[in-house]
């Protein structure tokens, strides 16, 4: 196993800080690494802080080191309700980052959870994620690797 950095922290918004943080250093050395950095964002309090935290402007050494254009976002999980729909994870992301950041449109990879069949929706999802990491770092042994995974 790996080493273990275990922090305990005062309170939710330094959680979000800190979340924010290991985010942009993440980022930047994926992209420095491999040209791109995927991550599986998440629904959730502490989450939709660490959103708008990146996405400020009054936070330059956060939103300004993001390398926006050359990230992938997916979800780890998604309710089964339209996009702009209070309960949606993906409505969280969009409203508290997505919306007020330099994201490319095709750099968003949601669960079109709207679908009234849930199969239909997991597949399409299945074909987005196919679609995405078989031309780039996988075979057909492997498994999609994101560089992060956020959970809620």
């Amino acid at each position: 196993m790996g080493n273990r950095d275990i922090r305990i922290l005062a309170d939710a918004g330094e959680l979000s800080r800190a979340a924010a943080e290991e985010f942009v250093r993440q980022a930047e050395e994926a992209v420095r690494t491999r040209g791109l950095f995927t991550v599986a964002l998440s629904g959730g309090s502490t989450s939709k802080a660490m959103y708008r935290l990146l996405a400020n402007d009054d936070e330059p050494l956060l939103r300004g080191r993001v390398p926006w254009g050359k990230i992938h976002f997916f979800w780890g999980d998604e309710r089964h309700v339209p996009p702009d729909h209070p309960d949606s994870n993906y409505r969280t992301a969009h409203e508290a980052m997505l919306s007020r950041v330099p994201i490319p449109a095709e750099n968003v990879h949601r669960i079109k959870a709207e679908d009234p069949d849930a199969r239909n929706a997991a597949a399409d999802y299945d074909q987005q994620l196919r679609t995405f990491f078989f031309p780039r770092r996988m075979t057909v042994e492997a498994l999609p690797r994101f560089d992060l995974v956020l959970l809620g």
